[in-house]
């Protein structure tokens, strides 16, 4: 019998009373905090019984107001040159095609990794093995890369100028979030290795991380696909969500010496930090609304608004 089901059993177990309150510390090693969420709430049953009311779509846009995306570059633009650019880590070492610098980060990480890198993989995975369910190596996989609600702590640049007052206005608690770097004048992309394999990965499920994927500085050799479709550009002015789940990736397409950053922001759409208690607390949208609802109707920030693409 695995070592973590006495204590899952026990949480389950708790008077009603308590509600949806999931303590930190009661999170075993074996097991991320997500994972845990997963065993002792009714989770899967209500994620299968929610249906975006915004409809099917491949992908979700809202339109930022000019001054709040020129604020936001300002601030981020800052950041890049100050805290310089960190590449994503891997067993091989570190890339100097992706990487950029946390928003949020672990202090507990396995990998003692620098606040600013916290979110930008480990050298424990090969470079080739970013997928969501690529936890080989891991043994303990709580305070580990794959440890989504474990990146909960704010960075300082995450609290820099216009960047950290928007990132304030957000009604949900920020999780696995970072600036995201391509340095185009380190990418050779006539390389047909690095167009055809480059960044594939996947993500967590939206109901568990809802990301904001948001353009700042870029250019038109920049471009998004998810498999199966044509990559196409992500142009500045406005915030975009994905099923992110699927198979998608980022990367350069054609000579550039432009620095690609864009913000990569995380939300928990369906449970709560509560700092005082150290838990997760199952929140008023839990089982009720998709969280691609959440964002098209202003939930998660009044400064989102849905457009027609």
């Amino acid at each position: 019998m695995r070592d973590d089901v006495p204590a899952i059993e026990e949480a389950a177990s708790r008077p009603a009373e308590r509600g949806p309150l999931i303590l930190a510390a009661d999170v075993p090693p074996a097991m991320t905090v997500f994972q845990y969420i997963r065993a002792v709430s009714d989770y899967d049953r209500l994620v299968a019984t929610v249906r975006p009311r915004t409809g099917r779509r491949s992908r979700y846009m809202y339109a930022l107001e000019p001054e709040l995306v020129a604020a936001l570059t300002a601030s981020a633009t800052t950041l890049a040159a100050e805290i310089g650019f960190r590449g994503w880590r891997h067993a091989e070492g570190e890339s100097r095609s992706y990487g950029g610098i946390s928003l949020t980060w672990n202090p507990a990480h396995q990998d003692a990794l620098d606040p600013h890198a916290s979110t930008l993989g480990t050298p424990r995975n090969s470079r080739e093995a970013f997928y969501w369910s690529a936890t080989q190596g891991h043994a303990r996989l709580r305070d580990s890369y794959f440890d989504t609600y474990g990146f909960r702590t704010r960075t300082p640049a995450s609290r820099h100028g216009e960047l950290g007052r928007f990132i304030d206005g957000f009604t949900r608690t920020l999780v696995r979030s970072r600036i995201g770097i391509i340095p185009g004048a380190d990418v050779d992309a006539t390389d047909r290795s690095y167009l055809a394999r480059e960044g594939w990965h996947r993500d967590e499920p939206v109901f568990e991380n809802l990301r904001l994927n948001i353009p700042l500085v870029t250019d038109p050799n920049f471009v998004f696909q998810m498999a199966g479709e044509a990559p196409y550009h992500l142009a500045p002015g406005y915030a975009y969500t994905w099923d992110t789940h699927r198979a998608h990736r980022v990367f350069c397409a054609g000579p550039t010496r432009t620095m690609r950053i864009h913000l990569v922001l995380g939300f928990a759409p369906w449970f709560d930090w509560v700092e005082d208690e150290q838990a997760w607390r199952a929140n008023e949208y839990f089982g009720r609304v998709h969280p691609f609802d959440m964002a098209a109707e202003g939930l998660l920030h009044p400064a989102l608004r849905l457009a027609r693409s």
